[in-house]
């Protein structure tokens, strides 16, 4: 059903895809008919990458494919590199300098009036192409002259990024070949840029490979010698241990002593601890003893202070004063003195709490400084234990401890020295072998006899399809996206409301819905119209034969067209010879008052009914132009039906006008919004709920659908409007 309704969508949106496909196709025809013919060459080479190959395990011989793959791409990509591809554009440039009447690209006037071209000297541009083509260098933007020629460059279409638009570099598939492709509006450029490209590629990856090598051999160098200098030294001191040995074994005494240099260290690492934790003490107490005879000394000449700075604040209050008070500057000196003289008034009664201050701190940092002093000659004593037994097992000629740490050390430096050499010897090899001896160009490119064929229905045709495609795949989108009720199924699966009446839209701008019901018109034009009135139909025969005569229309939104279908309905009525009684209870939004234009409101009318008198003698409804529909309106106002019946019984209002007529239609406001329905569903004999097709179904609506449910039998069911008519079944 969903892949339905999704064609059927696109269906309707035919003359809009039709539309957009073709202005593709013909916006391609109208590109390609202005588009310069433009020249093709190509060169290719044979880069010999396959016949490079790698020995199996098996003993035979295989091409790493992987590794070729890597070495075509990198070969690409060093020939798009600005280095080589700008080359070529200096090397264009100067070309059509020095041989204007051959030149490659001639300029028309507009572009001869640019500022880039009436800057530029040529002959300085000469100069600056030679010196940038032989030091291999590029222009820079940070240089003025350098700057004004990449411009005058660009004007020639000969900068990197124009080339690079027509330039295409690609392996050839799976072969040993490379093609390089250029199409340009000069079949002679095409075919220069081509050769040229393979040649300054040869040249820049040669000295780009020679130079790598270079700095690899110079660095893994001097890696080797400092390698080799590790190995010399730890075979000296190994030397130097051996020879230092004795005759006797005295395996247990080297061992004693390794237990006893660890049990020591041990304690040591502990008595370290002790001693930083009352070296950093002593420098605590030392600072705060500087603190506080500082602010003992600075206490003696308070007072004068005290008034030197009170003067000063009183220099700058005035100063603020004379600016306006509105100085941050001013305000923080001012601040920063009121500080100073709270500081100084009270040195004065701390000044003996300071002095007691300092004879603590004094008599805890001598403590301190003696509990040091006592852990400082501990640390040393253990340390001359450690070298004394240290002194031991070094002294054991049997011992093999120093000796197996030497071994280990060298073990595994000569294997890192192993592995430097293997390296150095590879990179010797590199040196040796050039990368791009195996190029070879193969074919060389040469200047097109016509130009590339612009394929214009091919590309046509693609471009009228893509647009089809494309356009097709935003209004499913559209569609997927959409979260409208658009369908009875949607409806009826968000909503879990099965609908009781399915009317579709209509086009109310030129008409209204009541000369659409009491008009017979026929013809496919009015097909849409035709389908809602029979729709109505319906809805009137479950009016007809449900025995009630007082009905509530209402919606959980606003504008679903509650008032469309109520005068629909209406009219329908008066087709069976009903009367009628219209009552506007909807004071949020009064459109059916303002539809049938009525002077008649509710709020007169219960003011003045009398019940005691016949009703036709009063005039309490409104006419319409139809003798058996009569209406009462209401004004609109941010009031509700109990508010406005406050002294009157809903119930028997209801009922004195229902012996004059056979049919009761009210109008509620909005259940999200307003406690209208609410209010009035007591008094109605059934309820209808208006929904849209182009509205959602929200988390508040779904709690009004509760309270419709809650309704029960009273509840009549579900109208869902202003649904297309080609979803009207789906």
């Amino acid at each position: 059903m969903d892949l339905i309704y999704f064609i059927k969508a696109l269906y309707r949106k035919k003359w809009i895809i039709i539309l957009l496909s073709f202005i593709a196709v013909a916006a391609t025809f109208v590109f390609l008919i202005y588009k310069k013919p433009l020249y093709v060459s190509v060169a290719q080479y044979s880069t010999g990458f396959t016949a490079e190959k790698v020995k199996l395990t098996d003993g035979t011989a295989a091409i790493d494919l992987y590794s070729v793959d890597v070495k075509f791409d990198n070969v690409i990509e060093t020939i798009k590199s600005p280095q080589v591809v700008n080359r070529i554009s200096y090397s264009l440039m100067l070309h059509d300098l020095l041989n204007p009447a051959s030149s490659y690209r001639r300029l028309n006037i507009r572009e001869t009036e640019k500022l880039a071209y009436r800057q530029m000297n040529k002959d300085t541009a000469k100069k600056i192409l030679v010196q940038k083509l032989a030091n291999n260098q590029m222009l820079r933007t940070d240089i003025p002259e350098e700057d004004k020629l990449i411009e005058f460059i660009a004007l020639y279409k000969y900068d990197y990024e124009t080339l690079m638009k027509y330039l295409n570099v690609n392996r050839v598939a799976r072969t040993d070949y490379l093609d390089i492709n250029f199409s340009s509006e000069n079949a002679e450029l095409s075919a220069w840029v081509v050769n040229s490209m393979g040649t300054e590629f040869l040249n820049y990856y040669k000295k780009l490979n020679t130079l790598r090598n270079d700095e690899s051999a110079e660095s893994i160098k001097s890696l080797l010698d400092a390698q080799q200098s590790k190995v010399d030294s730890l075979n000296t001191t190994l030397l130097t241990e051996k020879m230092s040995q004795g005759t006797i074994d005295p395996v247990s005494r080297t061992t004693s002593a390794m237990e006893t240099v660890t049990e020591i260290e041990s304690r040591l690492a502990d008595e370290k601890s002790k001693y930083n934790l009352h070296i950093n003490k002593v420098n605590y107490l030392s600072e705060r003893l500087a603190t506080l005879e500082q602010n003992l000394a600075s206490g003696g000449g308070s007072n004068d202070e005290v008034v030197r700075l009170t003067n000063k604040k009183n220099e700058l209050l005035a100063e603020m004063n004379r600016k306006g008070g509105n100085d941050p500057a001013l305000q923080q000196q001012i601040n920063s003195i009121r500080t100073e003289i709270i500081l100084k008034s009270n040195s004065g009664v701390n000044r003996n709490k300071l002095k007691q201050d300092i004879d603590d701190i004094n008599k805890e940092l001598s403590e301190e400084r003696a509990a040091a002093n006592a852990s400082d000659i501990t640390i040393r004593e253990y340390n001359s234990r450690i070298q004394k037994y240290m002194g031991m097992t070094n002294a054991n000629p049997a011992s093999g401890v120093k000796m197996d740490v030497i071994k280990t050390r060298l073990d595994m430096e000569n294997l890192q020295l192993k592995n430097v050499k293997e390296r150095f010897s590879q990179i010797q090899g590199l040196q040796k072998d050039d990368p791009t001896s195996n190029f070879i160009q193969t074919r060389l490119g040469l200047p097109a006899p016509k130009p590339e064929s612009k394929k214009t229905l091919l590309k046509m045709g693609l471009a009228g399809i893509s647009v089809f495609l494309f356009s097709a795949l935003i209004f499913i989108f559209l569609e997927v996206f959409d979260s409208s009720v658009k369908t009875p199924l949607i409806f009826n699966r968000i909503s879990r409301l099965k609908s009781t009446l399915v009317l579709n839209k209509l086009n109310l701008k030129k008409t209204n819905v009541l000369d659409i019901v009491m008009e017979e018109n026929e013809g496919k034009k009015f097909d849409n119209q035709n389908n809602f009135k029979n729709n109505i139909r319906k809805l009137r025969f479950e009016l007809l034969n449900s025995n009630k005569q007082v009905f509530l229309f209402t919606s959980t939104q606003k504008q679903t067209g509650k008032t469309t279908v109520i005068e629909a309905l209406a009219a329908s009525l008066l087709l069976s010879h009903k009367k009628v009684l219209l009552i506007d209870l909807n004071f949020s939004n009064n459109t059916l008052t303002r539809d049938f234009n009525t002077d008649i409101h509710i709020q007169d009318v219960i003011q003045k009914i009398r019940y005691d008198e016949p009703l036709f003698k009063q005039k309490l409804v409104g006419s319409t132009a139809y003798d058996n529909l009569k209406i009462i309106g209401c004004k609109n106002g941010n009031i509700t039906p109990s508010e406005v019946f406050d002294k009157t019984d809903m119930n028997n209002f209801i009922n004195a006008f229902a012996k004059e007529f056979d049919f009761i239609i009210i109008e509620g406001a909005a259940l999200n919004f307003h406690a209208d329905t609410r209010e009035i569903e007591t008094y109605s004999q059934a309820l209808f709920c208006v929904f849209s097709a182009d509205s959602t179904i929200s988390q508040v609506d779904q709690e009004s659908i509760r309270y419709l449910t809650t309704l029960k039998e009273k509840n009549q069911g579900t109208i869902l409007n202003k649904v297309l008519l080609e979803n009207i079944n789906s």
